[in-house]
């Protein structure tokens, strides 16, 4: 009898072994966090964001000429006709986000 029961408890671990080394321990092999679909993503905010760095990089940076910043609507458009004059080291779209940046953040026409 006691040879019995030492066979069916080696029969159950070599049983439950697989099953829990495969992750399987009740789950249905869901494992719930990891990776979802990637979301689409807004082209007005991702300019949006281009041009704030862009801003931020080149126009008032601590080096820059606007290193106090840009604090009104009127500094805004004297900020946006220098971008459009090409006076800021900026690439075309780099310009181009930088000019939607500030007429949407300071909510002036370019």
């Amino acid at each position: 009898m006691k040879n019995l029961s030492l066979v069916l408890a080696a029969a159950s671990v070599i049983v439950a072994t697989p099953a829990l080394a495969s992750g399987g321990g009740g789950g249905g092999g869901y494992s719930g966090g990891g990776f979802s679909a990637p979301q689409p993503r807004n082209p007005r905010l991702v300019a949006y964001n281009k041009g704030k760095r862009a801003f931020k990089k080149r126009i008032t940076c601590k080096k820059c000429a606007y290193s106090s910043g840009v604090n009104n609507g009127k500094m805004a458009r004297e900020v946006a006709a220098k971008v459009k004059a090409g006076e800021f080291k900026l690439k075309p779209k780099q310009r181009q986000a930088v000019l939607f940046y500030i007429s949407e953040r300071y909510s002036i026409a370019t």
